[in-house]
This record gives C-alpha cells, structure tokens and sequence, in this order.
C-alpha cells in the first residue's frame, strides 16, 4: 500500500481535542477505502470495518435505533467491542444506509473519545429533502486522484520526491529531464489508485488500460444508482460516457457533446455527475475583486475525475498526445491538480475571461489564495501565448500571476506593451507545492 496525502490529515484528526466523526467523501475507485484501511492498521490497535454495500451486514446495521444499539450490534456481528482511544470504527459505503449517516451525530455527544471514520460516494446524488447530512456534527475530508507526488511516491521515487520538494526559486535542478519524463508518464496513466498500482508493478500499459476500461464501464453501471427516475437515465449516460471529451474544454449545456439534448436536461445531468465527484465545472470570472462574481451564464470549463480515464475515452494513448490534444490534457491535468488541494473544503476554480465588449483574453485557471487572485496559465514559454495572463495583471496589480509549462522554477519579469509583468513560473512536475510557491512570490514581491 501506497501513501496518500490524506494519510496526514487523518493523523491530525486523530489527536485533535474537538474531534468529531469524519466522514470521507469522493468518486468512486479513488482510494478511500485503502487510506482509510492503512491509516487505522498504521495508528490503532484495531480497525472495525462496516461495510454498508454487503447485504447482510447493511440488515443489521441499518436497523439501528441509537448508538448503544449500534456498538452492540458491532459485538454480536464481529465478537468484537470498540475500545475508545484504540479502536478504530470505519463505516463503508454510508450512502447505503440513511439511518446509519444520520446515526453519525451522535456519536460526538455520547462517545467523544471513540474514532470513527465513515466513506462514502454517490452521497449527494443520492440525497433528498428527507436525507440530508448532519451538518455541524462530524468532519469532512476530500480525497481525489493520486496527485504526482503520490504518483511518485508509489513508483519508489522518494528520493526524488524530496529532491523536488526541496527546490527552491533560481536554484540549478539537475534531474529536470527525470522529473518531466514522469510526469509525462502519469499524464499517461493518470492517478486512479488501481491504474497506478498496476503501471507500478509491470509498466504495461495494455493493462493499465484494461482498468481504465473496466472503471469506465464501473461508472457507466452506477448510473442508476445516481438518477431519481428512469427518465434522467439516457442523459447522465451520456454525460458518463462521453463527457470527458470536453476535458479540457469551454461547453455550453445545449447541445452539449454534439449531442441533440437540450440545456435543462444536460444541466441537471451534468449537476448529477458532479455531485457524485467524476467532473468539475469551471465557471467563469470577469472580475478580479473579491469576492468574487461567477458569471454563470457564460461557458463553463470541463475537468474530469482523471486524466488517465480522459485519455481512455478520447482513445488517446502514448503517441497521440500531441497538437490540440495535448494542450487540452495539459489543462485537465493541472485542473484536476489544483481540485486535489481541497482537503477539508472542495477547491474554488474559475478561469477569468474580459467581458465580451472588451475583447477575448481569457485565463486559464484562477483560485482565491487568502487575500489574492491567483491567475494561472498552462502555457509554452512564448510571451505572445501570456497576453491573457498580462492583461489580467493590467486589470488589477494585486493578481498573483503564474506560468505553469515544462520550463524550470522561476522568477520572471516579461516587458509586454511597455510594461513590465511579474510572473512565477512553475514547471508541471512541481504543480503539488503550487500555493507554497505562490506564497514565496507573494513575499519577493511585496
């Protein structure tokens, strides 16, 4: 089992004096379950594990009437007691059972000192006025794709890891050539855990694959599971099966995908496939005063679950990404990079785009970062390519601007127009330390 940078987050968790039941949100397949496995056997005595989706144990637990009633149940089911400060309880596929979601609140009243984690996916598409989440009474954390750095760290690369952690602005790195060829590999693959755990093993990517394959048609059987009647079916369909082609992408809900469904439907479908956490919709931005205005009715921007399962759909292996193609899996690649940040809350993105009556720059991504607008360009290192970016800066001198290409960790000032921008530039292979490095900038530049 691989390390994942949630693994961190469950350990604060674990000592923190206002601990409350946590409850672990994400799309399918990402790794939940396993984080959560290697976390209780690396830190407890013992893990207790529930899991809701097997049939006779979702009998037993969804008839609970109170906690004393659960734990008991725990004992008579498994022969087992949960021990408060050695146990942990893991509670799997919650979304099977509304009972036992909202039995989760209690526990922080009647049993504070007991650690009790629950996962879940499909919760939100699954959610209704009659169903609904304690809020206030237990914690959520976010878990994503394996970024790169965990990429890395499950190909045994840990010394470069912490070679890569290490880089300071302007210094000399000697393994660029290493680090961007692997980040051209996980461009590849992608990071669903089983994806990079096969690639890790063998390197054959015919297997790789044939997961990806398997998982897409995964998500393709869980529609289903996501629709509220028969009818929404055939649109949550194709948003699943075909929706990834817009990675990348500005959309529009008509028509969406080339397809003949109309805006209502395709809205409410892919609000559907969000909830359940395959894609992202990256609204637009025309301002650059916070709090910021999403200008709802312009296009959208697609980023989905991965972009190894982008490729998959796109039919694009190792020697088609290229031209067109390959600035699109740029973007979706950094996209689902900056959304993996959001540990504790979902990640805020937009990209900023002028109004229409004063012309066609757009940026590709931005992020609220504390106080500052973060604009973000996946570019080349031509300067005419950071017109957009430029223009931005010109809008408002507090916009935090970074270039993230294949060039090397920088300081930049770019003359454009007669004026002078300053830039952080970010190499891909460096994309997880990102607000670190943004927070360096902010401080060189005052």
């Amino acid at each position: 089992m691989f390390d994942r940078n949630i693994e961190k987050e469950f350990k604060k968790w674990k000592l923190s004096p206002i601990r409350k039941p946590l409850l672990v949100r994400g799309a399918r397949q990402v790794g939940k379950t396993i984080a959560v496995r290697k976390f209780g056997m690396e830190n407890f005595s013992e893990v207790i594990e529930i899991n809701l989706e097997k049939k006779e144990q979702l009998a037993v637990f969804d008839k609970s009437i109170n906690i004393e009633d659960f734990l008991k149940r725990i004992s008579i089911l498994f022969d087992r007691t949960a021990v408060e400060g050695n146990t942990l309880l893991f509670i799997d596929e919650i979304q099977e059972s509304k009972n036992v979601l909202q039995l989760l609140r209690f526990f922080s009243e009647e049993k504070p000192r007991l650690h009790v984690i629950a996962a879940g996916s499909l919760l939100e598409a699954k959610i209704d006025k009659s169903w609904s989440i304690p809020v206030g009474r237990i914690d959520y954390y976010y878990i994503y794709p394996m970024t790169f750095f965990e990429y890395l760290g499950a190909m045994g690369r840990h010394s470069l890891i912490d070679s890569l952690k290490n880089i300071n602005p302007g210094e000399q790195f000697d393994f660029r050539d290493l680090a961007g060829s692997l980040f051209k590999e996980y461009i590849i693959t992608g990071g669903m855990p089983e994806v990079v755990n096969s690639y890790a093993s063998t390197g054959n990517y015919d297997e790789v694959k044939t997961i990806l394959n398997r998982l897409q048609a995964a998500y393709i059987d869980d529609i289903r599971k996501y629709s509220k009647s028969n009818s929404d079916n055939k649109y949550l369909e194709y948003i699943v099966e075909y929706g990834a082609r817009a990675a990348g992408l500005l959309f529009n809900y008509e028509n969406f995908g080339g397809s003949n469904y109309h805006s209502r439907e395709m809205a409410q479908a892919i609000g559907t496939v969000e909830k359940v956490m395959l894609l992202k919709q990256i609204t637009a931005i025309s301002s650059t005063v916070l709090p910021l205005n999403p200008k709802f009715k312009r296009p959208k921007k697609m980023i989905w679950l991965d972009v190894g399962l982008v490729n998959f759909i796109n039919d694009a292996y190792k020697d088609l990404i290229t031209g067109n193609y390959k600035g699109r899996v740029l973007e979706q690649v950094v996209g689902q990079s900056l959304i993996a940040c959001g540990t504790h809350k979902k990640t805020e993105l937009y990209y900023w785009a002028k109004e229409r009556t004063q012309g066609s720059a757009e940026v590709d991504f931005c992020i609220q970062h504390g106080t500052k607008l973060v604009g973000i360009e996946v570019k080349s290192a031509n300067i005419l390519k950071l017109r957009s970016l430029f223009s931005m800066a010109e809008a408002d001198k507090n916009v935090i601007a970074v270039r993230v290409s294949w060039e090397e960790l920088k300081f930049e000032k770019f003359e454009f127009a007669g004026k002078t921008y300053k830039l952080l530039s970010v190499p891909f292979y460096l994309i997880d330390r990102l607000t670190e490095l943004v927070d360096w900038f902010i401080e060189i530049i005052g």
